[in-house]
């Protein structure tokens, strides 16, 4: 089973099955007379291994847990909320008439759990999320559209009719990734004789969302602090790194994968060297310590890429000049480069990452 582009990662779906009895009388108002099987599944996809910052193409899908089926009415409302597992079939007897349509989220995984009554719409899709409990790929929230429930044929033990619906768990946030080698392809000729890595992360970024998909509270970008990684943005979004150190101009590995969940597109994701100079700096360098190369796009060969949910962006082996590493001043003019990067989905795409001052 292929990924689609939505992501519909980790769940095939969730087959849901209704049987009513019309005989009732008129206590059905009162009295719950539809039966409800759902089989949930996990699809042909493995977790993400946990602790690591890439994506393996075996290892992409995320792995759902908690998983609440939402029973509702015509208009959205919520009726019930039910517990679901994978991979097991789950019954629910004596269901409201009310329900025609369902929904379901897995991977809530904040301190206040979400509300058992409500609206699906305006309740449950505008829960807000925190992204620093969502940073491993495997982790991440998933939430469905609401599907109707239809009529499909009688069941053959009490001759009620069936009725049924699908709904696909997808998540709303994107991932960005980093590995392989780094490369400052005329180091040599430049005013550093050492690049040595920090910190790697992103910038311009929320750190709350909701289920449905829109950014919550303030934009994280921070465009003057030289002390270190931006201050205002917080840990879930960047890593500190034991090197490397880049010393000439072959192949320096960067030693491990770094990731970071995201939802919609970053402003910039950042690597930060603490610089060493040459002793004697000629005329006409311009040097910085701190010194961050900024990665502010990502092209494939068709073009830019707009970071969409459900996709993992993998950037491998990334090639620079001694140009390419700024500060975090606006007032400095921009120039962009590219250099070869893959894009992966939880599904996956190759692209090019741009550099900007």
């Amino acid at each position: 089973m292929k990924l689609n582009k939505y992501f519909m990662l980790g769940l095939a779906g969730l087959a849901f099955a209704a049987c009513s009895n019309e005989d009732e009388g008129n206590d059905i108002l009162t009295k719950g007379t539809k039966q409800i099987s759902v089989t949930i599944s996990a699809g042909s996809y493995g977790q993400t291994k946990a602790g690591s910052g890439w994506t393996e193409d075996t290892d992409k899908a995320i792995n759902p847990q908690n998983i609440k089926l939402y029973l509702l009415k015509a208009d959205g409302n919520i009726v019930e909320v039910k517990d679901a597992q994978v991979g097991s079939d789950n019954v629910y007897h004596n269901v409201s008439p009310e329900v025609t349509k369902i929904a379901a989220v897995a991977n809530f995984n904040e301190d206040t759990p979400l509300p058992i009554e409500g609206n699906w719409d305006n309740d449950i899709l505008k829960a807000t999320l925190n992204m620093n409990k969502y940073g491993v790929a495997s982790t991440a929230p998933l939430a469905s559209k609401v599907a109707d429930l239809v009529p499909n044929g009688t069941d053959a033990a009490d001759g009620n009719t069936m009725y049924t619906a699908t709904v696909e768990l997808a998540t709303m946030l994107s991932r960005i990734e980093l590995s392989g080698n780094l490369t400052c392809t005329n180091l040599g000729n430049s005013a550093y004789s050492k690049l040595a890595l920090t910190h790697i992360g992103l910038n311009g970024v929320h750190q709350q969302f909701t289920l449905g998909g829109e950014r919550a509270g303030d934009e994280l970008y921070d465009k003057t602090n030289q002390g270190g990684y931006p201050v205002s943005v917080p840990a879930c979004f960047y890593d500190e790194t034991s090197g490397p150190e880049i010393t000439t101009t072959a192949e320096t590995a960067l030693l491990t994968g770094y990731g970071y969940n995201v939802l919609g597109q970053p402003k910039d994701m950042l690597l930060k060297f603490n610089t060493e100079f040459k002793s004697a700096v000629a005329e006409g360098f311009i040097v910085y310590n701190p010194a961050y190369l900024k990665i502010t796009g990502l092209k494939t060969e068709k073009g830019e890429v707009t970071m969409e949910p459900g996709k993992i962006y993998q950037i491998t082996d990334l090639e620079f000049t001694e140009e390419d590493l700024t500060d975090l001043d606006p007032g400095e003019p921009t120039i962009c480069v590219t250099a070869t990067v893959t894009v992966k989905n939880w599904d996956i795409v190759p692209v090019k990452p741009e550099y900007g001052k």
